[in-house]
């Protein structure tokens, strides 16, 4: 899930171990079930960034 983050520059390890560092307004892709991901966006560090809409073709037949 794509999240913003708002605080101080905050680094950590992730389960699979990739590291994250966090910046302040920078958006990140974390995974959801994370306990520590969850506390953030729980404290209001992290909050859900909108989900870009799926592109659809023109559905109209051709002639």
């Amino acid at each position: 899930m794509l999240y913003r983050y708002t605080g101080p520059l905050t680094a950590m390890t992730m389960p699979d171990g990739r590291e994250m560092i966090l910046a302040d307004g920078q958006t990140v892709d974390a995974p959801e079930d994370n306990p520590v991901i969850q506390t953030l966006a729980a404290l209001g560090r992290l909050t859900p960034e909108p989900q870009p809409k799926a592109k659809t073709k023109d559905m109209q037949p051709k002639e």
